[in-house]
């Protein structure tokens, strides 16, 4: 296929889920825009699949082994370096694309000539339920720090920007703005973070559910395994990205809340808190947030095993968003 004919590049960054691949590559290349190309970057030395990838017979299908692991920043930074297409659509090698992912998103973004990146909305598939995410889009002029962490419900529920396999990035913006080498965890939000603050960063959301976040509680995601002192880190690198009322926002989402899921003592939940009286950002609805992260679990962690405290407060989640 030659450069001028490839509308759009998939990326798919993959290691040690040869089974779960194979699905996302299917939906790639069930997309009713023909036009493209499918890059699976195989983040390390992984025969199990890259025998499993080669199964499928399509020449719009690339394969990048690498030698050794660079993570999934570095991993989507390499396919978008090979990319050629103008623009890059990024997957993860657990989720899908419905089939008119592509030719959708490609219909809105024709009718802009700035637009930088098109995302729209998902399903979040776990448990047997399926959400419809997110609830909103940014609003015009609202900070993007301020939509990902400021606008929740005093009962925890958050809007949430569209998850990372539903974008769409032209590819001259995505190099510009390429993902944090090394960055082990909030990759997605570090590079929303960045690009916002590019001039020409222009988004256009298509209000229709094009994705499923295959998002099984039982499997293994980097999210899952984020250490709260990383997060807290992270955070405080990147603070100039973030409004006060984020920044304390985000320091009990991201940093109370696991913190008392990996058994921090309560005195160090105190201090994020008092952290956040210092930035003149506790308000009611922070402090219930508060009161929610740090109480629930070690009351409940006395009287259940890990796994069903988890299942608990999975449940309460989805009974906040009106699902039984």
């Amino acid at each position: 296929m030659e450069a001028s004919a490839v509308a759009v590049s998939a990326v798919i960054p993959t290691r040690n889920r040869p089974e779960l691949l194979l699905r996302a590559v299917t939906s790639v290349l069930q997309q009713t825009v023909g036009n493209i190309e499918c890059i699976v970057v195989i983040d390390g030395s992984d025969p199990a699949t890259a025998r499993a990838v080669h199964t499928i017979r399509d020449s719009r299908l690339i394969v990048v082994p690498l030698e050794s692991s660079v993570g999934g920043s570095e991993a989507r930074n390499v396919g978008a370096r090979l990319a050629r297409g103008v623009w890059v659509a990024l997957l993860d090698d657990d989720d899908e694309w419905l089939p008119n992912r592509l030719e959708r998103q490609l219909q809105r973004a024709a009718g802009s000539t700035s637009a930088t990146m098109v995302v729209s909305r998902f399903i979040d598939r776990g448990g047997g339920i399926d959400l419809e995410r997110p609830t909103r889009f940014p609003r015009v002029g609202e900070e993007i720090s301020e939509f990902l962490w400021a606008d929740v419900s005093m009962l925890g529920g958050i809007c949430g920007f569209p998850q990372t396999s539903t974008w769409l990035v032209k590819r001259d913006f995505l190099l510009q703005v390429p993902f944090t080498k090394g960055l082990r965890a909030l990759q997605d939000l570090d590079w929303l973070l960045h690009a916002y603050r590019q001039p020409g960063m222009h988004v256009i959301f298509v209000d229709e559910v094009l994705t499923i976040f295959n998002n099984e509680q039982s499997r293994d995601r980097v999210a899952k395994r984020i250490e709260w002192q990383f997060s807290y880190d992270w955070a405080h690198r990147n603070r100039e990205l973030f409004t006060s009322r984020a920044f304390a926002f985000f320091l009990i989402i991201y940093c109370v809340n696991p913190a008392a899921q990996q058994g921090a003592p309560l005195r160090r939940q105190l201090a994020l808190l008092r952290e956040c009286y210092r930035l003149g950002e506790v308000t009611p609805r922070l402090l219930v947030l508060f009161a929610l992260y740090s109480g629930v679990y070690p009351l409940c962690g006395m009287l259940l095993p890990k796994r069903a405290r988890s299942r608990l407060l999975y449940q309460f989640k989805l009974l906040l968003h009106g699902k039984n």
